[in-house]
């Protein structure tokens, strides 16, 4: 039977004291200090476990035993440890010169810096001990809430040094290592102080998408109203108002809100046209809305999210899902890669760094579902994101 993070050690064993067996050490700091980079490789020769929302909702809803939590912590540092090792490999595999550009640097020295900190943690033996253990947590997950665009930077910098699809490959792999391991933190952080009666952890379990919908189009909306002075309308079918399914509602506000962004701002943009007034352009909005619908399926639940927002150019339609693709910077005029920062890094913007959409689907494709768009070039973009729900649902990448 798989534990309740979907993490196992061996025999009952703890991983990291194993490992640090194996090269003759203890978990004394200044002895992991000093072979850290044999730690490092060691570490990351261990495969990555994958994070099934199956697990994470065993705890159930109520009170965690003691020993339960305790256990989840133990878990917690382990995976963590050999994640974070995995994206310091990843790292120190690049050519020494991309290396030294000081935006990669950073990343480097702020992974380096959390992967000794989860290596010297003891896994805490007390409520108390896992409180300050938890507080740890936090701090890890904000100290790595910039690390995308931080990364993305870099990339751009030494581009002339590394392949485009290499440059992609590593940061949609980064992507989705990022969103594993801030799961794993916060779901423990959430298990040791819950939101509500009805999250286990950072799972809601009676999710519902078009609430989030409305939430999300009301702060889209309000952004298209500062920027363009006119604001766009989303309706969503009546028959999808009550589905719901259980989910992690940050992944699901940040797809939503990215989403959103671009079909508003397509929409706008198509409405109001290079030369019209805005009170046309208002009235326009008002008679083609955002349209969104939502079906239970066998496995979770399907959002389709309909514009009429002009469609994807097919010259740029391949691109769309390419890091620091920007058809706002590039002026092409059809709304469809309004990126931004992940979750937790504001998002007052209709235009951004260029990991917008790769982010989505990312998050997306987690735990099983997937992200579809169909362009009709002159008319509009229909956009599918299927939520997969408990029943095998699994980690991608």
């Amino acid at each position: 039977m798989s534990s309740p993070t979907g993490l196992e050690s061996d025999n009952g064993g703890c991983l990291k004291e194993k490992v640090l067996n194996t090269v003759h050490l203890s978990s004394n700091r200044d002895s992991i200090r000093a072979n850290i980079e044999q730690l490092i490789s060691k570490f990351a020769a261990i495969p990555q476990k994958p994070i099934f929302m199956n697990d994470l909702i065993k705890f159930g809803t109520g009170h965690i035993p003691e020993a339960v939590l305790l256990q989840n912590a133990k878990e917690v540092i382990e995976e963590l440890t050999v994640r974070l090792a995995h994206r310091l490999q990843a790292l120190r595999n690049l050519p020494y010169l991309i290396v030294l550009n000081p935006s990669i640097s950073q990343i480097y020295s702020l992974y380096f810096d959390s992967f000794f900190y989860m290596l010297s943690t003891p896994p805490p033996q007390t409520l108390a001990e896992n409180d300050e253990f938890t507080c740890k947590l936090k701090q890890l997950v904000d100290n790595h809430t910039d690390t995308i665009p931080t990364l993305a930077k870099g990339f751009s910098e030494c581009r002339r040094y590394l392949s485009t699809d290499i440059s992609a490959q590593i940061l949609d792999t980064h992507l989705r290592d990022r969103i594993g391991t801030r799961v794993l933190a916060e779901h423990h952080i959430f298990l040791t102080n819950p939101i509500a009666p009805n999250f286990i952890g950072t799972v809601q379990m009676n999710f519902k998408p078009a609430v989030m919908l409305r939430e999300c189009s009301e702060f889209v909306g309000d952004i298209c109203e500062i920027k363009f002075g006119i604001k766009p309308h989303l309706e969503i079918d009546q028959a999808g108002m009550d589905v719901e399914l259980p989910y992690v509602p940050v992944h699901a506000e940040y797809m939503f809100t990215e989403l959103l962004k671009n079909s508003f701002r397509a929409s706008v943009e198509r409405a109001i046209g290079a030369s019209e007034i805005l009170e046309n352009g208002d009235k326009k909005l008002s008679e083609t809305p955002v349209i969104a619908t939502i079906v239970k399926t066998a496995q979770g639940v399907m959002v389709r999210i309909r514009d009429c927002g002009g469609g994807i150019p097919p010259a740029v339609e391949d691109r769309i899902f390419g890091f620091a693709f920007s058809t706002f910077e590039d002026n092409e005029g059809d709304g469809y890669s309004t990126l931004n920062n992940p979750p937790g890094n504001g998002g007052a913007s209709i235009a951004g760094m260029g990991y917008g959409l790769p982010l989505t689907r990312a998050y997306a494709e987690f735990f099983g579902g997937n992200l579809r768009l169909q362009s009709y070039y002159g008319l509009g973009t229909d956009v599918y994101v299927t939520l997969h729900g408990p029943i095998s649902t699994v980690e991608s990448g």
